[in-house]
This record gives structure tokens, sequence and C-alpha cells, in this order.
């Protein structure tokens, strides 16, 4: 159950909204009241019910929360790279090269 569903919404309103929605049913499974999980995580307690109940807050406050309740993880996740290139390095060599210039 820690994993994020698959979100396919196309309002990032509707994303962050659905985010802090799944972060209090994560936060409910384990137990936590708002309090606690505001205390562990050095987070306000206004802050979480906002992000909660609205989706709003840092991306900072959301990687404290989630490191909390042990979804980290799946957080990473989010920007792991599946495919495509592995480093810059390698976007560099694939960029396209252009044509020597002809001496004239």
């Amino acid at each position: 159950m820690d994993k994020f569903p698959s979100i396919n919404l196309h309002s990032p309103g509707k994303l962050t909204k659905t985010i802090g929605q799944r972060l209090r049913q994560i936060r409910l499974s384990r137990g936590l009241t708002q309090q606690e999980l505001a205390e562990h995580s050095g987070v306000s307690l206004s802050t979480l019910k906002l992000l909660e109940s609205q989706g709003k807050g840092s991306l900072q406050r959301l990687a404290r929360i989630a490191a909390v309740l042990g979804v980290d993880a799946e957080l990473r996740d989010l920007f792991r790279h599946s495919t495509g290139a592995e480093s810059i390095d390698a976007v560099k060599r694939s960029e396209r090269q252009r044509a020597p210039r002809r001496k004239s």
C-alpha cells in the first residue's frame, strides 16, 4: 500500500490534491495523528493540514513528511530515469553532430 498509485491527471491542482489525500491515507494507516506527524517531520501542523487537504506545500516539506512515513523511496522513484540517457555526457554525445565545414 506504500506505492503511489498511477495518477493520470491533467491538472497540477488535481495532482497535488491527490498526493495530499494519499499522504493522509498513509498517515492514518500508520496510526499517526496530524500533530504527531507534524512533530516528527518538523513541519508545522497548519502546513501539514494544508498539504493533506489542498495539496499545497513545498517539495522540501513533502520530502520530510514522506521520509517520516517511510515512502521517501517512492518519491525518489518519481524522478528515476528508466529510459534514455544515463548521464549528461551521454546526452552530449547523442546530440546531432554538424558536418565539418567545407574548405573553399
